[in-house]
């Protein structure tokens, strides 16, 4: 089975669009067949294939499929197709039986492919003249990562998610306009700021000893995976609940000044039945756990920066590093009702694969990954490796 690839989205011609509504008419009548059943399970795989040297857009990709995986298909739509200077991607809709999709064939002309890449695996791939052949492998999954460029850091109780921000890879809203390197980085330093803010409180070990889930930090995306526009920019601070359903996920919007501005939205993940609840700015917003208690509560003061409160044990403020700057991309002061003080500043060097986080006069720590993957690959101090020793994970204890 050949299909055509058009990194640039371009629609079938009339004999496509005419074969296309063909097949749709017969799949209609076959399917209302009272002989059939059921439909055979389905899952989607991202592929990767990274330019040697970064470019514009080349010529269009043809994709064949082996004869013998009669359900396989290439998914088509801005989702799922595209390019960048960095890579080419493309999807295909294959069946969960399927362990592995064997000799997948790709005319790509004169473009030098370095790397085959599915989810986070690099894959072995033979080069003909104008086509590679590979192999790809099927593991079923709620949603592909291959087009995700995001690397996790995890603690007891707490989680960083760094969305690292291609300018190569822009897509979606992000794709004109202005760049946000401005609110990328005040997002990266106030992922770090709260995280230090949460220690200082006690609310990892207050998370992690109750089994209430895991707190997650989290910026934005800039190159649209699979339609994740996750616009205009913001940070996020997530309480997630044991088996996911029910987190609540405030976005905390940055404006063009570095500062946060507007009103925080409020989505329930797991849960898109429920409408996103909107909190003015200067309302504090509460982290409920599963339980019905308020954890703690984020406040978007009137003046752009941002409070973290413990009920009845305190709160901590995060405020710009360098006051004459009046934004977070210096970096972060926090000042804590306990006495606790520091200031927190991160960087983000996406051609190398490192983050630095640096804490006070600490040496700083670094966090080395894969630029192509974002997997990383290893941390200095190490991360805690058996997390589920420390914490009571999805089995809860009762509050004391």
């Amino acid at each position: 089975m050949d299909y055509a690839l058009d990194i640039r989205f371009q629609r079938p011609g009339w004999p496509v669009a005419w074969l296309t509504g063909f097949i749709w008419v017969t799949l209609a009548l076959v399917c209302s067949s009272p002989l059939i059943a059921e439909t055979t399970p389905m899952t989607i795989v991202g592929v990767k294939l990274l330019r040697t040297k970064r470019g514009s857009a080349g010529k269009p990709l043809r994709i064949q499929l082996p004869e013998d995986c009669h359900e396989c298909s290439v998914m088509h739509g801005p989702f799922y197709e595209g390019q960048n200077a960095h890579e080419v991607f493309f999807y295909l809709k294959v069946p969960v039986s399927q362990k592995e999709i064997a000799n997948v064939k790709v005319s790509v002309g004169d473009l030098d492919v370095r790397a085959v890449i599915v989810e986070k695996s690099y894959l072995k791939f033979h080069r003909s003249g104008e086509s590679i052949n590979f192999n790809v492998p099927v593991t079923p999954r709620q949603r592909s990562s291959t087009s995700e460029v995001q690397t996790n850091l995890s603690w007891p109780g707490v989680t960083v998610r760094v969305e690292h921000a291609f300018e190569g890879r822009r897509d979606g809203k992000y794709a004109t306009g202005k760049w946000p390197a401005i609110q990328r980085q005040a997002a990266l330093n106030l992922e770090f700021g709260l995280r230090d803010a949460i220690r200082a409180l006690g609310i990892d070990r207050e998370v992690c000893d109750r089994g209430l889930g895991r707190i997650h930090m989290m910026g934005f995306d800039t190159n649209y995976p699979l339609g994740h526009e996750d616009f205009p920019p913001h940070a996020h601070i997530i309480l997630r609940w044991p088996h996911f359903a029910g987190s609540q996920a405030p976005h905390l919007y940055l404006k063009e000044n570095g500062l946060l501005g507007g009103d925080v939205m409020v989505s329930i993940d797991g849960m898109p039945q429920i409408k996103t609840t909107s909190f003015a700015q200067g309302t504090p917003v509460p982290a409920i756990d599963y339980l019905g208690e308020t954890v703690y509560e984020t406040v978007e003061n009137l003046d752009g920066t941002l409070t973290l409160r413990r009920p009845t044990v305190g709160s901590c403020d995060l405020r710009p590093f360098k006051p004459t700057e009046q934004n977070f991309v210096s970096g972060v002061l926090m000042s804590c009702t306990n006495g606790r003080s520091s200031q927190i500043r991160a960087t983000d060097d996406t051609d190398a694969g490192v983050i630095r986080v640096f804490v006070d006069s600490k040496p700083p720590e670094v966090y080395r990954y894969d630029p192509d993957t974002a997997v990383l690959l290893n941390s200095d101090p190490s991360l805690p490796t058996n997390q589920s020793s420390t914490c009571a994970g999805d089995n809860p204890a009762p509050k004391k």
